[in-house]
């Protein structure tokens, strides 16, 4: 029984049921992927869903008040410049300290940060086999967000802000940013407006057209750029090079088809599009706990703990971590 548990990955009182539980993991808004094909995803996502939907519950359960959002509320026929201007300034996170930051890792923790503080909470799960980039949930409270971490860092910053696009929409998405081509209609008009909303929000227009290297490289045709102008834009802005393009092509600086045959040559040669791979060297279990379960879900476990809601034990098991490893999860915060 208990290696049924381990190999489908179900409690053991799962197996001692009369009937099979309805399985409500996976969103009604996953339905408008595809609109004539049926699709299912892969076990690796079906498990990736259920800790999301765990989580998701858990914090439902154990919160003292009700999650309210004062968000924006936007529609696929909105500007996303301005829903984009108008969700940074909710943010509250300036230019000036987003150039600040020392390294694109160092940026997505900070971005982590800044939602997690508006009860938006950050999760991350290897992937690495998969096309899925990010996926969220906004069916129910609060909003959660998935990032597929065997990405590079900065495809997870971009892919963080297209999922903020599905909240604002108010719809649950899962990101396959590469593959467009069996797409539903609807399905297609919402990612356009999620990957605008993001590149918006993390190169905010007034911002962009005042760069200098900006400025030098909107006077060439693109097969004159020098790559080390974008190579600055990107390291200032904390952004991948995809994105500072993209919000040449938003901008009207230059055409689709341009865009899209710079794209196609960079991603045959960017490291940015390797699945990473794991190395020789193990990572701690309380920093992996981290980074899996977001330092908001963490700071939420231990103060529930730490008030008699729950007990060490239940706190370790609703982190996925060893209890032996709890302090040292609780120093790191």
């Amino acid at each position: 029984m208990e290696k049924f548990a381990n190999v489908y990955k179900r409690p053991l009182a799962f197996f001692l049921l009369e009937k099979i539980p309805v399985d409500a993991v996976e969103p009604k808004d996953f339905r408008i992927v595809y609109a004539s094909e049926e699709y299912s995803f892969s076990p690796q996502t079906y498990l990736a869903i259920r800790r999301a939907r765990y989580i998701q519950s858990v914090i439902s359960e154990l919160a003292v008040e009700d999650f309210k959002y004062p968000l924006i509320s936007a529609s696929t026929s909105d500007d996303p410049e301005k829903t984009a201007e108008s969700f940074r300034n909710y943010l509250g996170v300036k230019m000036v300290d987003q150039k600040k930051w020392i390294s694109s890792s160092n940026a997505l923790r900070n971005w982590r940060s800044a939602l997690e503080e508006k009860d938006i909470f950050v999760l991350q799960q290897n992937l690495s086999k998969e096309d899925i980039s990010a996926f969220c949930l906004v069916d129910k409270k609060p909003y959660v967000i998935v990032l597929n971490s065997s990405e590079h860092e900065v495809r997870r910053i971009f892919s963080l802000f297209h999922e903020i696009g599905h909240i604002v929409l108010h719809k649950s998405g899962v990101c396959t940013p590469d593959d467009l081509s069996r797409n539903s209609y609807q399905y297609v008009q919402i990612e356009k407006f999620c990957n605008q909303f993001a590149a918006s929000l993390l190169l905010p227009k007034s911002d962009f057209v005042t760069d200098p290297d900006v400025n030098r490289l909107k006077s060439l045709s693109v097969d004159l750029w020098n790559d080390e102008y974008l190579k600055n834009i990107s390291q200032r802005f904390k952004v991948s090079r995809e994105v500072v393009v993209r919000r040449f092509q938003t901008l009207g600086f230059i055409n689709e088809k341009a865009y899209e045959s710079w794209r196609n040559e960079w991603v045959k040669r960017s490291e940015e599009y390797k699945k990473t791979k794991r190395k020789g060297a193990r990572i701690p279990q309380y920093l992996k706990c981290l980074s899996q379960n977001g330092r908001g879900f963490a700071a939420f476990i231990l103060e529930q703990y730490h008030t008699n809601k729950i007990s060490f034990t239940s706190a370790a098991e609703m982190l996925s971590v060893n209890p032996k490893h709890m302090s040292q999860i609780e120093a790191k915060l």
